[in-house]
């Protein structure tokens, strides 16, 4: 069985694949970039959303994914993995917002560099069109209870697959439908922070050189439990390769 290998640079580990989908992790890491200082939000602008805490399991599910993706589909996706841990700097933010510090604009710079090469890749191999899935963690919302929470910018990240089907979001067979066939309650948020971050606002397909983005929160359940992690490993598994399959660029028959 063929094992996903994946190249490091900056702490930041990538796979290039060959399905046109590319999965992201930015917060699962737990490494400590050379000459980074933690940061303690004094000098970071209003209105950036601070965050230190990384999202447990994140790294190992996105890993997982990509290889069960590779098992089941005979294809791997495309994989951006930050390794460092969130406290240092934070690559789902615009550079103001991600780190305070000289010394973090390298690690900041080979995470993007290594996504807009891989979605550059992506499009031009596949006449413009492919899928990201931008994967994070979360408690949860205590008025909206989900096992899984998908953004899309208010359906910004995905402007070219709502254009091309208007029913893409609520199909059976669609992302939610897939994993809500699964057993998982789905929540789409229009707003807020489990609505959208700045990775899908910036490669997602409201932009001209974007590809349809989704930012999935998964919830602590399903990541700290073993054996519910290995089942939503699994379920996104199918629903990233199933949705693939749907769209004109795959090269992979449905499933």
């Amino acid at each position: 069985m063929w094992q996903i290998d994946y190249q490091t640079l900056q702490l930041v580990a990538s796979h290039r694949g060959s399905l046109p989908v590319l999965l992201t992790c930015p917060h699962g890491g737990d490494g400590t970039p050379d000459g980074v200082i933690p940061r303690t939000g004094q000098t970071t602008p209003a209105g950036c959303d601070f965050e230190l805490a990384r999202d447990l399991h994140t790294r190992e599910i996105t890993e997982a994914v990509a290889q069960r993706m590779l098992d089941v589909f005979g294809e791997a996706p495309y994989v951006v993995i930050a390794g460092f841990h969130r406290k240092f700097l934070d690559v789902n933010r615009t550079p103001d917002c991600a780190f305070e510090v000289d010394a973090a604009q390298p690690f900041y710079d080979a995470y993007h560099t290594s996504v807009r090469n891989f979605i550059d890749e992506i499009r031009a191999q596949n006449d413009g069109l492919g899928l990201m899935f931008d994967l994070h963690g979360t408690l949860g919302l205590a008025a909206d209870p989900a096992d899984v929470y998908l953004g899309t910018a208010g359906g910004q990240s995905v402007a070219r697959l709502l254009a091309d089907d208007p029913q893409a979001l609520t199909r059976q067979r669609s992302l939610p439908g897939f994993l809500r066939a699964a057993g998982h309650r789905v929540s789409i948020p229009a707003e807020g922070p489990l609505g959208g971050g700045f990775t899908i606002r910036r490669y997602g397909s409201s932009n001209a050189d974007g590809i349809d983005a989704f930012q999935l929160e998964i919830a602590a359940p399903l990541r700290k439990h073993p054996g519910q992690r290995g089942a939503v490993i699994g379920d996104l598994a199918f629903a990233f390769g199933n949705l693939a399959s749907l769209r004109p660029c795959s090269r992979i028959a449905p499933g």
